[in-house]
């Protein structure tokens, strides 16, 4: 335990040094020494000491006393005055603060040291008074009952509480008798309860405990608890009861109204009793409407129940399988399977799905998900379990022809020399096959799951992200054509027919595109375009010159063969010669006229609308 602290305050600094010697030697601590009033609050308030010596007489404006109000307004600390006068007028004044002891100067250390450890064992003393008083005060100020002590004939000599709020009259009036405390019990439970106190004392079982009635000061009836115990004295004259008083009357009243439902409750328990055997028939009958097998079990596994589902699945009736087991019943191995699945759910509660092999009534083993569930009796303890069987055999021979069927298409799309890519609208490829792999010298790991934008020439790049946009619900396919950047460093040109896949909300998922290499073609194309302009410029120029020279040849003919001399028959074998040479060109025209017709018609050949390079 610390030493107590001690603040000295004295003006005469000899006595002052003098006294805080001799507490050490005593074993305090003093925290402080002041030697003045104004100086002592704020020493005072910093150190919080235990016990404070003040000299009454100190220099200043504040004398010793004036500085123990000021700090006993502040904080609780016992204040023990240093005097050199006994006088009567000075201890009178002095008392106004309630010092805890006066120490005439010179003082004897015996004496003092007495003074000190007087002063501080009060101090703890008044503290825990203080404190039980407040604690007392507290627990009186928000009880709710009335604590009671009454003479062995009844009549009270103690009341505290809410004696008031209770019964309407006051403390007083009880204890002046007017009214008696048995004056306002209920008339019917007044003999009781004399009866209870008269066992009290005068039996070995002194504690009781009692309810009954009382009538308000305004009429109004109470339900009152009387928890008490008799206290024998010497004589009986001496014993007394005490004990508490609670109000009931709205627990009591709650129990009456429970009372009136529970009767309520029960009439409508037997009504309820042959509406729910009629309701069983009918959850029986609307249990067989459901094709799915359902059946019940208890704890042990047999069956209690089922429906006519369950009877047609299983190949037996009701009366077959109702308080059997699956052992029972059915092969070993399925059985075994069951048993442990039982045991489980009973086990762990709750619900259970799993998926097994079930003997159907045609002997022939079929794949069925089980989703079973406990139930339980009223006090929640597990009753038994409740399962549905769903046949999937036909749901799984569809998958299993669905993923055969997949392998096949995955096989032949494989095979084809066409590049095929299925990819999400972000452009996440889901499948490429070899020759789209191949094409743009990929293989499978590095693009399935990663995005794959196609490597489309800058010119054409616009137009093919708004082609890839444009296609909807309603005209989910279309095809173009357009240029890309090869890896070989080469612009190729490619065709590709594009479809869109939508999920439920009408959204797009997925595409799959089928793309050809047209460059050859587009190079053909070009090629056939070039000769089709050539063309069409000889037969220009043919014309051209079947204006110029027929014309002139026929007057050169006509002329020459109005002489006939040799020059003339040499102009005219020579008119002859170039009529056959335009001849052959008329025909070399008329050839040219029909490849040029076949271009147009089969090739959508124009001379103003040339081919893109």
């Amino acid at each position: 335990m610390n030493p107590a602290s001690i603040l000295i305050v004295e003006d005469e600094q000899i006595v002052a040094e003098d006294l805080g010697e001799s507490l050490r030697q005593m074993g305090y601590t003093v925290c402080s020494i002041e030697s003045t009033g104004e100086s002592a609050v704020t020493a005072a308030a910093m150190y919080n000491p235990d016990l404070i010596l003040m000299d009454i007489f100190l220099a200043g404006p504040m004398n010793g006393i004036d500085a123990a109000v000021n700090i006993t307004r502040r904080q609780e600390v016992p204040i023990i005055f240093l005097t050199a006068f006994a006088d009567a007028q000075i201890v009178e004044r002095a008392k106004i603060i309630q010092p805890y002891g006066y120490i005439l100067k010179p003082f004897d250390e015996r004496e003092l040291k007495t003074s000190i450890e007087i002063a501080l064992y009060k101090f703890r003393l008044d503290r825990q008074l203080k404190e039980s008083e407040e604690r007392y005060r507290g627990f009186v100020q928000n009880f709710l009952g009335i604590a009671f002590r009454m003479t062995t004939d009844r009549f009270p000599v103690f009341l505290h509480g809410a004696v008031e709020k209770i019964t309407g009259y006051t403390e007083k009036e009880f204890l002046n008798g007017s009214p008696t405390w048995e004056g306002i019990f209920h008339p019917e439970d007044l003999e009781r309860v004399i009866s209870r106190y008269r066992l009290a004392s005068e039996g070995d079982a002194h504690s009781f405990s009692i309810e009954y009635r009382i009538s308000r000061i305004d009429g109004t009836v109470r339900w009152l608890q009387e928890i008490g115990r008799f206290m024998p004295g010497t004589d009986p004259s001496t014993g007394y009861f005490q004990g508490t008083r609670y109000d009931i009357t709205e627990r009591k009243e709650g129990e009456q109204f429970l009372m009136r439902m529970n009767e309520v409750l029960e009439e409508r328990v037997k009504e309820r009793t042959k509406s729910l055997k009629d309701q069983v028939q009918f959850l029986q009958q609307l249990i067989d409407t459901i094709p799915s097998p359902i059946f019940y079990k208890d704890n042990e596994g047999r069956y209690i129940g089922c429906n006519a589902g369950f009877e047609a699945y299983a190949g037996r009736t009701a009366q077959e399988i109702i308080g059997k087991t699956d052992e029972a019943l059915f092969p070993p191995d399925l059985a075994e399977i069951t048993h442990q699945k039982d045991r489980a759910l009973v086990r762990n509660r709750g619900i259970q799905v799993y998926q097994a092999k079930y003997l159907h009534a045609d002997r022939t083993f079929r794949d069925v998900i089980f989703k079973r569930a406990t139930f339980s009796y009223n006090d929640g303890s597990t009753a038994g379990l409740i399962g549905v069987m769903l046949d999937i055999t036909d749901q799984i021979r569809a998958e299993e022809n669905l993923a055969e069927s997949e392998r096949r298409f995955r096989e032949v799309v494989q095979d084809q020399t066409e590049l095929i890519i299925r990819f999400r609208p972000d452009w996440t490829v889901i499948f490429a096959n070899d020759a789209f792999l191949n094409y743009f010298s990929h293989s499978r790991s590095d693009i399935t799951g990663f995005i794959f934008h196609p490597p489309v020439h800058p010119e054409d790049e616009h137009g093919f992200r708004n082609f890839i946009d444009h296609l909807t619900l309603k005209e989910p396919f279309d095809s173009t054509e357009f240029r890309i950047l090869h890896m070989d460093g080469l612009i190729r040109w490619q065709h590709w027919n594009v479809r869109a896949f939508f999920d439920e909300n009408d959204q797009v998922n997925q595409y799959q595109a089928v793309v050809t290499d047209i460059t050859e073609r587009r190079e053909n194309e070009r090629v056939l375009h070039e000769s089709y302009i050539r063309i069409e410029s000889n037969l220009r120029q043919f014309a051209i010159l079947n204006d110029q020279i027929r014309n002139p040849l026929s007057v050169i003919s006509i002329l020459a063969g109005l002489d006939d001399t040799p020059t003339n028959q040499k102009i005219l074998k020579q008119v002859s010669e170039i009529d056959r040479i335009i001849g052959e060109l008329d025909q070399g025209f008329l050839d040219s006229e029909k490849i040029r017709s076949f271009l147009k018609k089969h090739h959508g050949m124009k001379e103003d609308n040339p081919l893109n390079d």
